[in-house]
């Protein structure tokens, strides 16, 4: 059988369909003209006097416990905030009545102060102090 394709020929053709592939992924990803820029909501809710820690979750609805997010983001820090989210992200993944559903997390949540939330996750920690190490215990091996 006689190869009528040159390397160069090869080499070619590979980097045109390479250059067709990455433009019509660029094409593909462009923002439409007409579409208009995602805005964030704003909400308004009434002043807190104290910790935003304390403010009890809306888990009414998706809409209510966002709004009631935001009234937590409003009066409290940012580090206690990302713990906040960092907890209901945990809760999302690990919680099995929530089925990865914020809706229905936000349901089992319901009532819950942010404090109860952060204080609901079982965060991992090291090992035990008072576990045997494995160190000491004797070996075993297979005499053949």
């Amino acid at each position: 059988m006689i190869n009528t394709f040159s390397t160069t020929t090869v080499m070619r053709i590979s980097v045109a369909v390479l250059a067709a592939l990455v433009l019509a992924a660029c094409a593909a990803q462009s923002p439409q003209p007409d579409s208009a820029p995602e805005t964030e909501k704003t909400y308004s809710f009434e002043p807190w006097e104290g910790d935003g820690m304390e403010i009890p979750l809306d888990g009414s609805s998706l809409e209510a416990f966002e709004t009631s997010l935001a009234r937590v983001k409003a009066h409290t820090s940012a580090e206690n905030y990302v713990t906040l989210i960092n907890a209901i992200e945990y809760h999302l993944m690990y919680d099995l009545s929530a089925e990865r559903d914020r809706t229905k997390l936000a349901a089992n949540l319901d009532g819950m102060t942010p404090r109860e939330v952060i204080d609901k996750v079982t965060w991992r920690s090291g090992p035990s102090k008072d576990r045997t190490s494995r160190s000491s215990a004797p070996d075993s091996t297979i005499d053949l």
